[in-house]
């Protein structure tokens, strides 16, 4: 039988589940190695604060619940001019937290949980939007793409903090009024194009029944009307 609650989803290289519930030991653990991974000391610091204000976007996720966590290090796409030969990558690592979770948004149909869920994340009031529209995605269901730069500094993070940049990803399921929502964020907001790649990417890869089990008959809903007018 077909589970309902179901999701499924693969994540790129360079990601690592998360145990919400054994924050303390990595953070401390990513922390203390940031003086190895950066050749230059004043780098090294700021990614340590950096990893701090995503550490503090983790705690809150732990306090709300979410479906699935985990944690990215890439190369950033630049190098640093005058470190030291075969440094310039590692003193560009990026740091980023994906996280899934789901919306129950009372709404009569998929459609509407889509259209509703969306205009939710975008007028939060949790940041300047950048982006927000209609995106299409292989699993056939209503799909939303909300990018917006968050403000301040998360509680207990000291020294300046860029603002962290984050793209939400709403999907809504294919029946009913539950809406499975992807957030990608990272304290890196001139990275922006390419971690929102990263999170359309993940997108394309959401299925509601199992990838590996027998196909089902196509019942997507059509997409509403109240998508383009909102968004």
């Amino acid at each position: 039988m077909r589970d309902p609650d179901a999701v499924w989803f693969r994540l790129p290289p360079g990601y690592v589940d998360l145990d919400l519930d054994a924050l303390e030991p990595l953070r401390d653990g990513l922390l203390a190695d940031w003086a190895t991974l950066c050749a230059d000391p004043d780098r090294a610091a700021r990614a340590a604060r950096e990893s701090r204000a995503l550490f503090g976007v983790l705690e809150q996720l732990r306090d709300r619940g979410v479906l699935h966590t985990a944690i990215g290090l890439h190369a950033g796409d630049g190098t640093r001019e005058g470190g030291a030969p075969g440094r310039e990558a590692r003193d560009e690592a990026r740091v980023s937290v994906f996280s899934l979770s789901e919306v129950e948004t009372g709404a009569p149909s998929s459609a509407a949980a889509a259209a509703r869920c969306a205009l939710d994340l975008a007028t939060a009031g949790l940041g300047d939007v950048w982006e927000s529209g209609l995106v299409e995605l292989p699993c056939g269901t209503p799909a939303a793409l909300v990018t917006s730069l968050l403000p301040g500094r998360p509680d207990g993070v000291d020294g300046p903090v860029p603002r962290a940049f984050q793209a939400r990803l709403a999907i809504a399921r294919p029946r009913g009024s539950r809406v499975v929502v992807a957030d990608l964020t990272t304290a890196h907001p001139a990275e922006a194009a390419a971690y929102t790649d990263i999170l359309l990417a993940v997108g394309g890869t959401v299925r509601f029944t199992d990838p590996e089990g027998p196909a089902e008959p196509d019942t997507a809903p059509a997409r509403s009307r109240l998508l383009d007018v909102l968004l």
